[in-house]
Order: C-alpha cells, then sequence, then structure tokens
C-alpha cells in the first residue's frame, strides 16, 4: 500500500548539520488525518501555524512523535530537495512507526484485559471457592477433593461439567456440594477464576495437572 507524499514528508529527517530547527505540538488532537491543517503550539508555531504552514514557509518535517493523542513536530530548514527523497525508505517508516503504535495499543489493551480478569477471578473465587479450597487453591476440600491450584483449564471445565451433569465417575462424596456452585459458574467466569489461581501461585496458565490422585 503506497502513502501519499505528504504523510511521507511528515518523517523526513534532515542529514544537515546546520539546518534550523524548532519543535511545535498539538495535544489531544484525535485524528490524524486532519493534524496537519490545525494550528500547532510552541516553537515558532504560537498556535499561528500548522504542518502545511511550516511547509509554505520553507520548513520541513525533520521527525514527529506520536503519544495516543499528542503529536510532536520537528521542523528543520535544509538543503535536502524533493528528488534526493528515497520514497520507498520512508513508506518502510512510516509503515515501521504506524505499526509499533498499533502493537503499543494491542499491548496495552491485553493488559487492561488481564487485570480485569485478575480482578473478576479473585471476587469469585473468594465468593464461590476459597472457604473449602483455601486462599490459593491447595487446600483439599474435606479431605476428598483435589487441589485445584494444579488443575489446567481444561481440567476444570471438565471436572465442573461433571458436577453439573451428575456424573458420579467425578462423585468422591461431596459432588452433591459442588453441584450448585458448578451449574452457578458459567465457562467465562471459570477463566477468570483459573487465570487468578494461576496468577497468585506464579504458575503458567496452561499447566498439567500435577494432582491426578
Amino acid at each position: 500500500m503506497k502513502f501519499s507524499t505528504s504523510l511521507l514528508l511528515i518523517f523526513i529527517t534532515s542529514a544537515t548539520l546546520n539546518a534550523q530547527t524548532t519543535m511545535c505540538f498539538k495535544e489531544n488532537h484525535t485524528s490524524m488525518s486532519t493534524i496537519e491543517s490545525v494550528k500547532l503550539d510552541g516553537g515558532l508555531c504560537q498556535g499561528q501555524n500548522s504542518v502545511k504552514d511550516m511547509h509554505k514557509n520553507g520548513w520541513m518535517t525533520g521527525d514527529i512523535k506520536i503519544n495516543n493523542t499528542n503529536y510532536i513536530y520537528v521542523f528543520k530548514k535544509n538543503t535536502t530537495s524533493a528528488s534526493d527523497i528515497d520514497m520507498d525508505a520512508l513508506e518502510a517508516k512510516v509503515v515501521k512507526r504506524l505499526q509499533d503504535e498499533e502493537e503499543k495499543k494491542k499491548k496495552i489493551q491485553k493488559e487492561k484485559t488481564r487485570v480485569s480478569y485478575l480482578k473478576a477471578g479473585k471476587k469469585l473465587y473468594i465468593n464461590k471457592c476459597q472457604e473449602c479450597h483455601g486462599e490459593k487453591g491447595f487446600k483439599k476440600a474435606h479431605n476428598t477433593s483435589r487441589a485445584i491450584a494444579n488443575f489446567n483449564l481444561k481440567e476444570l471445565e471438565v471436572t465442573m461439567n461433571a458436577y453439573t451433569n451428575s456424573n458420579k465417575d467425578f462423585d468422591r462424596g461431596r459432588a452433591v456440594i459442588m453441584k450448585p456452585y458448578a451449574i452457578s459458574t458459567d465457562s467465562n467466569e471459570l477463566k477468570k477464576i483459573y487465570v487468578y489461581l494461576r496468577n497468585i501461585n506464579n504458575l503458567p496458565l496452561e499447566n498439567k495437572s500435577k494432582d491426578t490422585e
């Protein structure tokens, strides 16, 4: 996919040591497609000049830093001409910058999801499991059940489904106690409980069961 020349020029870096430099910025601007037209603050912009205005005045964009909705432009005056610009290299730089920003957003969202799972999992575990299975899931409830902290997610799902369906192969004498909890806990809640247990015990998320007795 080819980018427009105006977008590519945003990422041109001057190689001239004696180039004039000024830095302008814009905070809380949500549209990348209109950023070149809005008036920038700071530097020689002072709320009067946009990126396009600076270009008309002979300035080139040496660099741009994007942090969420905040933009910082470094403008330079130098002797580089348009014919000297390697457009393929500039396109690659644009792609890399946008990919980095997208990857950063994904990591932030992933961390938010993880924290949300941990909070919900903690609440569910304390309300439904902790009394019988202990603070970290290693207590064998009534000395008959297995330590659920050692279960992987699949084992938890199979076990809870067995309690829900009254599968006698999983009855160690206390299935009647577990059935109401199994019925009232859906797969999403069970996953949150699982993630919480693995986290507080510093165990990998798909560890195989160590307790098969």
